[in-house]
């Protein structure tokens, strides 16, 4: 969120939306993304 609000400063309101957009979708596929995570770093 730092990194939008620094771009949008600069101006570039299309980047900051872009930004704004993939941390919703990482926020709405946090859990998957936890498990899998979770899966991964399991010792085999």
């Amino acid at each position: 969120m730092e990194l939008t609000l620094w771009v949008e400063q600069r101006g570039s309101a299309e980047v900051a939306g872009n930004v704004r957009g993939a941390l919703d979708t990482i926020s709405k596929n946090e859990e998957f993304i936890n498990m899998t995570l979770a899966v991964l770093r399991t010792p085999e």
